[in-house]
């Protein structure tokens, strides 16, 4: 196994933390959730930054099958949405749903790329077996 990049992040504090130490130099502001407690603001929160990984992931590796397998498109979307959900008396879990589109393909050969892509995503990887993942 050749590592091909690595990057770091740290959070100080918990839902009402901030990120920073990246290499892009990109600092966060956390805020607890409205249906956690917390108040309206323009902060983040894991859950939606876990979307932002999982969405940009998977477009990525769409986008990599396509240029492999040397496929013209037009356009990938990918939306990622993701519930925190309770998990019994073993505190929380996410529920993902992932919708995917590839503008200028047939639907089959679409159809066929998303789950290509499903498989081949590092994030998908990672939660495999784990968290409840449903693509449209």
């Amino acid at each position: 196994m050749q590592k091909l990049l690595e990057r770091k992040a740290t959070t100080h504090g918990g839902r009402n933390g901030k990120i920073s130490q990246t290499l892009s130099g990109l600092t966060l502001e956390l805020a607890k959730p409205v249906e956690m407690g917390g108040v309206v603001n323009q902060k983040t929160n894991p859950e939606e930054l876990f979307s932002i990984g999982y969405s940009s992931c998977f477009a990525s590796s769409i986008e990599y099958l396509l240029q492999v397998s040397k496929t013209p498109y037009e356009d990938i979307k990918v939306t990622v949405t993701t519930a925190l959900v309770t998990d019994g008396d073993q505190g929380f879990k996410f529920d993902i749903q992932v919708e995917a589109s590839i503008k200028g393909l047939s639907k089959t050969d679409e159809k066929n790329f998303i789950q290509q892509a499903f498989q081949f995503c590092p994030y998908s990887k990672a939660i495999k077996g784990n968290v409840n993942v449903v693509i449209k």
